[in-house]
C-alpha cells in the first residue's frame, strides 16, 4: 500500500457540512440547536455550512433558519455559521456547493438531524482522519493474490466506466433492489455494501477536491467512496486483508432505517483505538489533488 503522510488535524480546519432538510422546521431547529451545541465545545473557531436541501426555499424560510441559527449559535460559532441562500434539490449538489464555499481542511458531512449528532461517535472519527483520507468506511474486496489478478482487472474496468455516469438515487437498503444495487457496488467498486447508505462521514479536502461527486441524488457517498478506492486512498477502518474473511461488522438484519446499523458500526471496539492500524505514514500526498493523473482518472 502507498504510504501518506498528513498533517494534524486542529478543530480551526474543520468545516461541518451539514444538510438541513426544510419539509419539517421543527426538527431542522432541534437538529440544530444540538449540532450548535455540539460545535460550541470544540476550543477554536470552526466553519459550520447549513445547506438547505429539497424543494425551492422562499425568503421566509431562509430568515426563520438564520434566525434559528444565530439564536443557538454561540459567540464563538457565529463567526464561522453560513446558511447558505438558496436551497439545492438534493445532497449531492449541496455538498459541491459547501465544498465551493468553504476553505477549511476537514470537512464533517452529515443531515441536521438531532440523532446524527453523537459526540462520542464524533470523537472517534475526528481522531481517526489524522491517519487516513476518510473516516467512516471500510475498503473491501481487493484482489491481491496472482490468481485473482483478472478479476482485479474487470473490477478496475468497470469501476472507471460505471463512475463516468452522474447516476442519481440508490434504493434503500430495506428493499430488494436496494440489497441488490449495494451487491453489486461491492463488486464493482470494492465498497462495502452497507457504507452507501451511512449518513455521517469525515473527509480531508483533497479527497473531495479529487473525488467531488457529480451524482445529485444520495448516490454521492458511494461515488465518493468508489472513486477514492480507485485511486488507493485510505480508508479508517481499513478492511485486514487477505489475514481474515470475516463477515462485515453490520449484521444483516434489514432495518428500515440505517441510524442503528451506523451506531452499531462506531460502537464496536475496533474504532475505540485512538490510533488506527493505518501507521505507517512517511511520504508526503501533497500533490494528491492536484496532480495530472488523478485531475480526471474516470473520464475515459
Amino acid at each position: 500500500m502507498k504510504e501518506y503522510f498528513f498533517t494534524q488535524v486542529s478543530s480551526s480546519s474543520l468545516c461541518f457540512l451539514l444538510f438541513a432538510k426544510i419539509d419539517d422546521m421543527a426538527s431542522l431547529k432541534h437538529g440544530l440547536k444540538k449540532w450548535l451545541d455540539y460545535i460550541a465545545t470544540f476550543e477554536n473557531k470552526v466553519e459550520v455550512i447549513v445547506a438547505p436541501i429539497g424543494k425551492e426555499m422562499v425568503e421566509s424560510e431562509l430568515f426563520e433558519i438564520k434566525v434559528a441559527a444565530e439564536k443557538y449559535a454561540s459567540t464563538d460559532v457565529l463567526p464561522g455559521l453560513k446558511v447558505l441562500a438558496s436551497s439545492s434539490i438534493s445532497e449531492g449538489d449541496a455538498i459541491r456547493l459547501g465544498f465551493e464555499h468553504s476553505s477549511n481542511e476537514i470537512f464533517v458531512v452529515a443531515p441536521l438531524l438531532p440523532r446524527f449528532c453523537q459526540p462520542s461517535v464524533l470523537k472517534i472519527m475526528l481522531q481517526n482522519i489524522e491517519q487516513t483520507h476518510i473516516a467512516g468506511a471500510v475498503r473491501v474486496l481487493d484482489f491481491y493474490s496472482l490468481p485473482l489478478r483478472f478479476f482485479s482487472f474487470v473490477k478496475s474496468f468497470l469501476c472507471r466506466f460505471f463512475l463516468c455516469i452522474p447516476f442519481e438515487n440508490i434504493s434503500g437498503p430495506s428493499t430488494i433492489s436496494g440489497r441488490i444495487q449495494s451487491w453489486i457496488f461491492w463488486f464493482i467498486f470494492g465498497v462495502r455494501y452497507v457504507d452507501p447508505f451511512f449518513p455521517v462521514r469525515v473527509y480531508r479536502r483533497d479527497v473531495l477536491a479529487t473525488c467531488l461527486p457529480a451524482s445529485k441524488g444520495n448516490f454521492f457517498h458511494l461515488e465518493i467512496l468508489a472513486k477514492a478506492n480507485f485511486l488507493g486512498l485510505l480508508f479508517f477502518p481499513e478492511q485486514p486483508w487477505p489475514e481474515t474473511h470475516s463477515k462485515s461488522l453490520i449484521p444483516d438484519r434489514g432495518d428500515r432505517y440505517c441510524s442503528s446499523d451506523f451506531y452499531y458500526l462506531l460502537s464496536n471496539p475496533i474504532f475505540s483505538h485512538s490510533n488506527p492500524p493505518l501507521a505507517k505514514v512517511a511520504s508526503n500526498n501533497d500533490g494528491l489533488a492536484d496532480s495530472s493523473c488523478h485531475q480526471n482518472p474516470f473520464i475515459p
